[in-house]
């Protein structure tokens, strides 16, 4: 039987797919950490990937066909990472995560043989014996992992999972597994960055300041936050997350914080364990969280009694929040709402709120501190967005007193980097704003 389990897992790996998109290019050592961006794209364009930035600092392979080794190991996503200088400096592979994958390991076994199996693939591979890491304990999760060291890189295999608690109710469920390598010299040097996820230098709060550009036509904007792609699972709040972890010089990504949050890849994260999320990582990843304004159900219904009023002064729908079997459906009541009799709703008959909402944005945006950002999408109009309504989480990164505009940033890649709406608009949708900074060094 354990053979038999054996073949079929190492069966589940080699799978080629239709449209094959290897990357083994990016571990032939030396020759792939020389590259410079154009030597990159030239030799990754028919395999298909994205800038995340206009920087080309990142880039992302996403999609069916991706695999290393001659399509010994299948993936979801790999991100590139460059130096400052242009070349690829660290690679993460997706191998496994709960919003990508499409058949889910869902006892511990099965998820423990994958693992092992991959240590040892890869050990044939590299020919060299790795060392085990335990759990890195300065981790959003404390993942477990394995390190191969061969000069000039470094291998880690790292992998997570929640673990069953009968006595609470709480099954065991596969997190994730990723291969992460890094550029460590002829020598071996620096092998710490792919080893430890605290490797990184978090930043101090007031070089945050530094952040924040001024420009002529009145933008004030937050340039270096990082750009991360959710892709198509409902991951908005996590990855919202990440980027500001990120910015932060903190190493912690969406599917570490999918884990903690307890994120459904269809459903996505709900504000309250996004928040509780972030809360419970306070003190090891050494952020304050700060709560602006979240979702109340008085302060809803008020918002809903201000938009009834003004609907009827317009000669509008009214919307009808009344309970189904002592139930309020929330999104229902929102998908009545006609989005310019909400915008004024808001505005003008409350008007203390949209000053407060103002001065705050600008206050933080100032700090250089960014805003994680809770809307519901679909009430008023935006230019190509995958997610047409519903409820989502964004960044406000900027603002512009002169045209009256917030200045915001979606975890969609690249050219959802730095969009602009009417500030009326933006107060008009919220549902929550939050955010996180590091504490005083």
């Amino acid at each position: 039987m354990k053979l038999l389990l054996a073949s079929l897992l190492l069966s589940s790996l080699t799978l080629a797919s239709g449209q094959d998109r290897p990357l083994d290019a990016l571990l032939t050592g030396d020759a792939a950490w020389q590259m410079n961006t154009a030597q990159f794209e030239q030799k990754f364009g028919p395999a298909r990937f994205d800038w995340l930035s206009e920087k080309k600092d990142q880039a992302r392979f996403f999609g069916d066909g991706l695999s290393l080794w001659e399509g010994g190991i299948q993936l979801n996503e790999a991100i590139v990472e460059f130096s400052p200088e242009g070349m690829p400096a660290k690679l993460t592979f997706s191998i496994y995560n709960r919003g990508d994958t499409k058949q889910l390991i869902v006892d511990r076994a099965p998820f423990e043989a994958r693992v092992e199996e991959l240590k040892a693939f890869i050990s044939k591979r590299l020919a060299v014996a790795p060392a085990e890491r335990g759990k890195d304990k300065s981790s959003a999760v404390a993942a477990e992992g394995f390190v191969w060291m061969k000069p000039p890189s470094a291998y880690l295999l790292e992998y997570s999972y929640q673990r069953e608690m009968k006595s609470r109710d709480i099954p065991f469920r596969a997190e994730f597994i990723r291969l992460r390598v890094a550029n460590v010299g002829a020598g071996g040097r620096a092998a710490a960055p792919v080893t430890a996820s605290a490797a990184a230098a978090p930043v101090g709060r007031n070089s945050l300041v530094a952040n924040v550009k001024r420009e002529e036509g009145g933008d004030i904007v937050i340039t270096n936050v990082p750009m991360v792609d959710q892709g198509p699972k409902g991951y908005c709040a996590v990855a919202t997350a990440e980027r500001v972890f990120k910015y932060y010089g903190i190493p912690v990504d969406q599917h570490e914080m999918a884990q903690v949050a307890d994120t459904s890849d269809e459903g996505g994260t709900s504000p309250d364990k996004m928040l509780a999320a972030l809360t419970k990582l306070e003190g090891r990843m050494g952020v304050s969280v700060r709560v602006i304004e979240d979702w109340d159900y008085k302060k809803f219904m008020d918002k809903v009694a201000d938009y009834n009023k003004e609907a009827k002064r317009m000669k509008k729908p009214e919307v009808d929040a009344s309970p189904r079997g002592g139930v309020i459906y929330i999104n229902e009541i929102i998908g009545q709402m006609d989005g310019e009799v909400l915008k004024t709703s808001r505005t003008e008959r409350d008007r203390s709120g949209f000053g407060k909402f103002q001065r705050t944005i600008a206050g933080l945006i100032d700090q250089g501190i960014p805003v994680m950002w809770s809307v519901s999408l679909g009430l008023l109009p935006e230019k190509e967005i995958p997610q047409a309504s519903g409820g989502h989480m964004r960044l406000i990164i900027g603002y512009n007193a002169k045209t009256g505009e917030a200045l915001y940033s979606d975890s969609w890649g690249a050219e959802h980097a730095l969009k602009r709406m009417p500030l009326a608009n933006a107060y008009a949708m919220t549902n929550g704003l939050y955010y996180m900074q590091p504490r005083a060094r």
